[in-house]
């Protein structure tokens, strides 16, 4: 089991153009940005340390803690990378008051070529003001745990969904509420074609995320979306397929097989997703689209928007096979249908890029004394900005709060600690 997370700064960083070497004075502007420099590739890598490093996102600096596992030891380890980061990037903070930094304001070795070639625009904006980040968490779920997570986030009380919410417009009290239809009562969660079988709480969690998609993607009237993954508050870097297959083995072999896949598609599309508040009380078409919401590569594309073809019938079946519809690595790009796959800038890449982009790579956690297997799952919502100082208690909050859900008592109490 481990616990990662991005800090993403504001800060802008590009590469500088053979021969140009700026001096304080010189006047930076999009349009001397534009002729004195090039982008970094997507996750270019300009400076590594203790457990972190200075990534590139776009244009954007965004700071990466590796993963840690979660236990007591990766605990102590997290508290030393977060330190060793924060340190580093108040180094960075103490310059705040200049238009632009380059390798020359650090001392000598502080970034080694060829990574020296850079310049850090700070935007008049952020200048004097201390280092913020909007910070992202991704950490191992256990599929039996999903829908206590899910129970919080649907809370506007909690102090987890108050700040796994915090930078979004409405806040937990919006957002919360896009949850809370989708987690059904346990008692209401079986299978009318097999009515002896109540569903393992395996089975509850996977359910839950799947109707969270199906939930996220319905849109009727098409509307539009920048780009797939802006759906998903919750993004399983898991591919579906592999979760299926944690399922015990009674449910895996029932649903398998032709005539078990199509009662697997029945059930959700037409049993569970009919028993949410304001869906319709025939639930949704099994040949209707995953996602039916446009794609417009955030307003970029010169023809119309761009319609996926995953059908939910198609997506629930082939997840019983194992496999994930939704992701990138089951359309590949480069062949004759690549427009429809490929973003409209190049740098981004796939549209699906980031869902089950981990394939079929699970956690694991200890949990009565025994090895379990735990979904990889991206917490996307929008958290409020965050002052650099307290990265390290929000990491020790999450890294807590995570290795609880999935280890502590299943009737237990939880919420994540106040931050320092």
């Amino acid at each position: 089991m481990a616990v990662g997370f991005e800090f993403a700064t504001g800060w802008d960083i590009y590469k500088l153009k053979d021969g140009v070497n700026p001096v304080h004075g010189t006047a930076i502007n999009d349009q001397w940005i534009s002729a004195n420099t090039t982008n970094y590739p997507k996750a270019a890598v300009v400076r590594g340390g203790l457990g972190w490093s200075m990534t590139v996102d776009g244009t954007e600096i965004e700071w990466v803690v590796k993963e840690v596992e979660e236990n007591e030891a990766g605990a102590i380890q997290l508290t030393q990378v977060m330190n060793d980061l924060t340190r580093f990037v108040g180094m960075l903070n103490k310059r705040n008051m200049q238009s632009f930094l380059t390798a020359a304001d650090f001392p000598i070795g502080t970034f080694r070529a060829p990574n020296d070639r850079f310049i850090i625009h700070i935007k008049q904006d952020m200048r004097m003001k201390p280092i913020e980040a909007i910070t992202q968490v991704t950490g191992g779920i256990r599929l039996a745990r999903v829908r206590k997570l899910w129970r919080l986030l649907a809370d506007p009380n909690s102090h987890f969904a108050k700040v796994i919410f915090g930078g979004e417009g409405g806040g937990a009290q919006g957002y919360a509420g896009l949850l809370k239809p989708i987690i059904l009562d346990h008692t209401n969660m079986r299978d009318p074609n097999w009515p002896d079988h109540v569903p393992s709480a395996k089975m509850r969690g996977l359910l839950t995320m799947i109707m969270t998609y199906l939930r996220r993607g319905y849109s009727p009237a098409q509307q539009g979306v920048g780009a797939v993954k802006y759906l998903f508050l919750l993004m399983s870097r898991t591919s579906f397929g592999a979760l299926f297959k944690d399922l015990p083995q009674e449910e895996q072999v029932h649903y398998g097989g032709d005539e078990g896949k199509a009662q697997w598609v029945e059930y959700v599309c037409k049993h569970l997703m009919s028993r949410m508040s304001n869906m319709p009380a025939t639930g949704v078409d099994p040949d209707g689209m995953v996602v039916e919401r446009k794609i417009t590569d955030r307003g970029n594309l010169a023809t119309a928007p761009v319609t996926l073809p995953i059908t939910r019938k198609a997506w629930l079946a082939e997840m019983v096979e194992g496999n994930d519809l939704l992701s990138a690595a089951a359309h590949p790009l480069g062949g004759d249908d690549n427009d429809l796959w490929a973003d409209s800038n190049p740098e981004l890449g796939h549209r699906l890029r980031g869902l089950a982009g981990l394939g079929d790579k699970m956690d694991t956690v200890m949990y009565g004394g025994r090895e379990n297997k735990a979904a990889i799952i991206e917490f996307r919502a929008r958290q409020a900005a965050l002052e650099y100082s307290l990265w390290p208690g929000y990491a020790a909050a999450m890294h807590s709060f995570i290795t609880e859900i999935n280890e502590g008592e299943r009737h237990g109490v939880i919420d994540l600690a106040p931050l320092a």
